[in-house]
């Protein structure tokens, strides 16, 4: 069958070597593409940080080399990204939500100030995060996703069914008009899943 990977970055040697041995074919078609905002990143006075995406570990690894405070993130990826420019991680979420993951992450050390180091637009509602695990959260913008330019003959020319991968809720609206019926959708965090169920209830 035909994968077609939507996220930014292309699958590993290993994924694409086990769909291979499995008799499938990738195709890596980012739906979304970024840009960085340029916004600054002062860490004073914080005793936590959360990290969204590896895209954000790129852009604020500087800053976290020298932060002497805690550091979540929203899943393992994104952990991996840190430990590997040598900086610790103290859990990573589950990739369900971070609501679900920060009552978790505040029995390892409880903290009172967290950075939110992610895209502009994030699923999470920082509002009601900071309200009920009585924390105090700021926004660190890193940068803005928007919908990457695709060969629409090519997908349109799709022979289905397919299988999608999917790993956010822009990325599921982005390429929503070329996903059939029939295809396979796989969906990997909370924001991938509740827009697709959007999507579900409109086709």
């Amino acid at each position: 069958m035909l994968i077609i990977d939507t996220k930014l970055t292309p699958p590993s040697a290993d994924v694409l070597a086990k769909e291979s041995l499995a008799g499938n074919e990738v195709w890596h078609v980012p739906a979304l593409q970024y840009r960085p905002t340029g916004i600054g990143i002062d860490l004073y006075g914080f005793d936590a940080a959360f990290l969204g995406s590896p895209r954000a570990v790129s852009l604020a690894k500087d800053a976290l080399k020298t932060f002497s405070g805690i550091i979540f993130t929203a899943g393992n990826r994104t952990a991996q990204c840190l430990l590997q420019n040598g900086i610790p991680v103290a859990a990573a979420g589950s990739g369900n939500g971070a609501g679900e993951d920060f009552p978790g992450f505040l029995k390892i050390r409880k903290v009172q100030k967290v950075a939110w180091i992610s895209a502009a637009q994030t699923a999470a509602d920082l509002h009601r995060i900071a309200q009920e695990n009585s924390i105090e959260i700021r926004h660190f913008p890193v940068y803005e996703t928007s919908p990457a330019p695709v060969d629409e003959e090519k997908f349109r020319k799709l022979m289905h069914p397919v299988a999608w991968n999917f790993y956010s809720g822009k990325a599921v609206l982005a390429l929503k008009r070329f996903i059939q019926k029939k295809d396979v959708v796989h969906l990997f965090g909370a924001s991938a899943e509740a827009a697709f169920k959007s999507v579900e209830l409109s086709r």
